[in-house]
């Protein structure tokens, strides 16, 4: 009987509070104007539970428990408070009543009165960090993207969030929604990586900006007591606040402490003159507003985030509409000092989803979760986005350049079909099938052409088919092409596996060819690549051979970004071409060398290699981090003619110097190249310390050293360049230095290269003449100017072994 008592005490209990719960609505107005008043707190006193407003001063509140009060704050106001029972029905207005403040002037004749204020602010925060250890939170997110005139998407989310001490933020998101132009994929609203402005240091957008209550704030900052306000019977401080630094990433704008407690109410703020992108970024305007409350304890928290402005986008002949984005998210229901579940953070993703949770978009947004409400425009954006209206569409780009781009939405292209299917429930699915390609099609999406331009090949013109078989696990590849200079046709097959069901990790790989190699290697420039230098009348940078074999390899990609482990065996006859041509489109008078002989014979090598990283190929546009190491072994044992090991190493790193709070620092890149041997090498596999192509002169490079790189069975260089950005120019006082992303860099390189003596002897008596080598150091320094145009940088180099200045153009240092 008595556990028959309890369970129906129990099941009653349930019942009120079930049938308690409510969703409460209202406006939050100006009394005397009755304009609204946008961003105003709404808590249940006593509580961590609470909402803002959103622009038209509208808000939804859950309350579970009656009676219950509800309290609201705005900064100049007086608190209201309205108690509501259980009984109670219809929306909630709060008439919000000016605060008014009878002070005198403020007159500053010695230390700012701002600067005790926010020593305070400082030392009573350091109290309340220390003990607070974690915490968890409801958390709902909005974000428009808009043009000057309208709303082109929005995105929301509900999640719960997480912040641990020692171990950072982490998100998991419950439910989203977003207009008919977006993808859920496509949703990326949420709170975890928005900033805290009670952090001492904070990321935005990439920059590392000292916050305003750190403990060398001070330092960084100017604070400017500048006018008070009330809430209730305390004092508002409004505090200016102003960058000290000139070349740091700061923030400026207003700041609100209360009075007695010595805490951060509101900010609203923006980030200072350095913090700007380089080209295309165009312009980053934004602002930034949040609140705080203690919700009548100890810790200061957040209560909201609030973030919008404009992003523009551009080069020259290529302009984007500027893009409006707006965020609001708040924040609701703490439980702090609480114990987080440890599966939240055994893993380095700082956002996940919940499965279980993620498509009940309906009950989560309309019962579970305090919303911000939609504004009335925002309503209206819901109800005309469709599929059709494709942020392409919205942000159509102008200018020349437009007419080299493919503007078409997918949804336009001929070959992908609409289909829309109704379920029982009235719901509406939109699927896009694409045309199976014809057989022309197929076979142009897998052949690639193969062209290029040298004093021995002189027009070679060919082409390379690929087919796929096995579920894409299986590929065979087919390459044919013809020489016009020494008449010869090259040609070539292979095949690859990937033989691992579960991965791609493992390829394997067997071929055949019969074709045209440099003989001396260059990490830097490839064939197809240096065309134009003869072409255009200048020395052709490399030398060639013939080369018929077999080759037999593995590759495997470790676990790690980007990093690859390769072994080939190969079974290869060299042979000499024996001709060159001076041609060139301008019919100039300059006759291009002889194309040496080589070491004639067989090779049979195996050769081992391992690489990582990405950036190398990007003469020096981006900063590289990347190593290659190398070992070839070739012994007469398994048929070869020379006995040889060679080893090589190319090594690309950056280094974060000055400034390292900007989203890109002042950066150290540093580039070595070196190689050398043991046994006897022949003089086809030599290796090289690459020049520029004529006034062309790449990061990587010798710039005072044109046409012809350095070659050497053995060879060793460093290259390094240290760029400024644009903080000599921003120190110099020169207005938008920081803006048009312009940078001072300062370079250097050296390196030597070997020639063995019976590589010499060859030359020798083949040639007359040896090779381009160094065998005393190459040493050289210079200046760049870069991002001229936001395409350029203008470089001079001075050679200090042969003194000599050699100007030259390369592409924009930009990242």
């Amino acid at each position: 009987m008595q556990r028959l008592l309890g369970l129906a005490f129990t099941l009653i209990l349930l019942t009120n509070s079930a049938s308690a719960q409510k969703i409460i609505t209202g406006k939050i107005v100006d009394a005397q104007t009755l304009e609204p008043l946008a961003a105003a707190h709404i808590i249940i006193k006593d509580t961590y539970k609470g909402t803002i407003a959103n622009a038209d001063g509208e808000f939804t509140l859950r309350v579970d428990t009656f009676p219950s009060t509800i309290v609201v704050r705005y900064l100049g106001y007086q608190t209201k408070e309205i108690e509501l029972s259980a009984n109670h029905e219809g929306p909630i207005d709060f008439l919000m009543e000016e605060a008014f403040l009878e002070m005198q002037e403020i007159t500053v004749t010695g230390e700012d009165p701002a600067i005790s204020i926010m020593k305070e602010v400082i030392r009573r925060k350091q109290i309340w960090r220390e003990n607070l250890q974690n915490y968890t939170v409801d958390a709902y997110s909005r974000q428009q993207l808009r043009t000057d005139t309208s709303i082109v998407s929005i995105t929301e989310s509900i999640s719960q969030a997480y912040w641990d001490k020692e171990l950072g933020n982490r998100e998991v998101l419950k439910s989203r929604r977003q207009t008919a132009n977006i993808e859920g994929s496509d949703n990326f609203a949420g709170v975890s990586y928005l900033p805290n402005f009670y952090d001492d240091n904070l990321d935005i957008v990439e920059f590392d900006v000292v916050g305003i209550t750190h403990p060398n704030a001070l330092k960084f900052y100017n604070f400017e007591l500048v006018d008070f306000s009330k809430i209730d019977d305390k004092v508002i401080f409004e505090i200016e606040v102003t960058s000290k630094r000139k070349l740091q990433p700061l923030f400026e704008g207003t700041i609100y402490v209360q009075d007695e407690d010595y805490a951060l109410i509101s900010v609203r703020l923006k980030p200072n003159s350095v913090i700007v992108f380089p080209p295309p970024i165009q312009d980053f305007n934004m602002y930034y507003e949040q609140q705080f409350s203690n919700f009548g304890g100890e810790f200061w928290l957040p209560v909201d985030f609030r973030m919008e402005g404009t992003i523009e986008v551009g080069v020259p002949g290529l302009r984007f509409p500027p893009i409006g984005f707006k965020q609001v998210s708040k924040l609701n229901d703490y439980l702090v000092n609480t114990e987080l579940p440890d599966s939240i953070f055994t893993d380095s993703d700082w956002f996940k989803i919940d499965s279980t949770t993620i498509n009940k978009t309906d009950s989560l947004f309309t019962a579970t979760v305090d919303v911000v409400p939609l504004s009335k425009v925002e309503l209206e954006a819901y109800d005309t986005l469709d599929s059709t209206a494709t942020l392409e569409k919205a942000f159509r780009p102008k200018g020349f350049l437009t007419r080299f781009i493919d503007m078409d939405d997918d949804d336009s292209d001929s070959d992908v079909t609409i289909r829309v299917e109704t379920s029982s429930d009235g719901t509406q699915t939109t699927y896009r099938e694409r045309k199976e390609p014809s057989a022309f099609e197929r076979l142009r999406q897998n052949t690639s052409i193969d062209a290029r331009f040298n004093r021995v090949d002189a027009i070679y013109a060919g082409f390379e088919h690929q087919k796929r078989y096995m579920d894409r696990r299986l590929r065979s590849r087919l390459r044919l092409g013809y020489s016009l200079g020494y008449e010869e046709v090259s040609h070539g097959v292979d095949v690859s596996w990937w033989p691992l069901k579960k991965t791609r990790r493992l390829a394997l790989t067997a071929g055949y060819d019969f074709k045209t190699e440099t003989r001396y290697n260059s990490e830097l420039f490839n064939k197809e690549i240096l065309s134009t230098m003869p072409l255009f009348g200048y020395s052709d940078y490399f030398d060639y051979y013939r080369v018929e074999g077999v080759f037999l390899g593995g590759a495997y990609a470790l676990k790690g970004y980007n990093r690859r482990l390769n072994a080939r065996f190969k079974y290869e006859e060299h042979s000499s071409i024996d001709y060159k041509t001076s041609y060139d489109l301008f019919g100039s008078s300059f006759v291009q060398r002889f194309n040496p002989a080589v070491q004639e014979g067989t090779l049979s090598s195996i050769s081992v290699s391992y690489e990582s990283g990405e950036g190398a190929e990007a003469w020096g546009v981006i900063g590289a981090d990347n190593i290659k190491l190398s070992v070839e072994q070739s012994l007469k044992a398994i048929g070869s003619d020379w006995n040889f090991t060679q080893f090589n190493i190319d090594i690309y790193r950056r280094y974060s110097t000055f400034y390292q709070r900007r989203f890109i620092p002042n950066s150290l890149d540093i580039r070595i190249n070196a190689g050398t041997f043991i046994g006897e090498l022949p003089v086809q596999k030599n290796g090289a310390i690459d020049a520029a192509l004529g006034y062309f002169t790449p990061f990587g490079a010798f710039r005072s050293k044109r046409y012809v790189p350095y070659e050497g069975a053995s060879f060793a260089a460093i290259h390094a360049e240290h760029n400024f950005r644009s903080t000599p120019f921003e120190f110099l006082g020169i207005p938008n230095a920081a803006k048009s992303g312009i940078s001072l860099i300062t370079f250097g390189g050296i390196g030597q290269t070997w020639l063995p003596e019976k590589q010499k002897q060859f030359f020798l008596s083949n040639l007359g003449y040896l090779p381009s080598n160094a065998e005393t150091p190459h040493a050289e320094v210079g200046v760049s100017i870069s991002n001229i145009f936001s395409l350029f940088r203008i470089d001079l180099a001075y050679r200090i072994d042969e003194p000599g200045f050699y100007p030259g153009v390369a592409l924009s240092r930009l990242f």
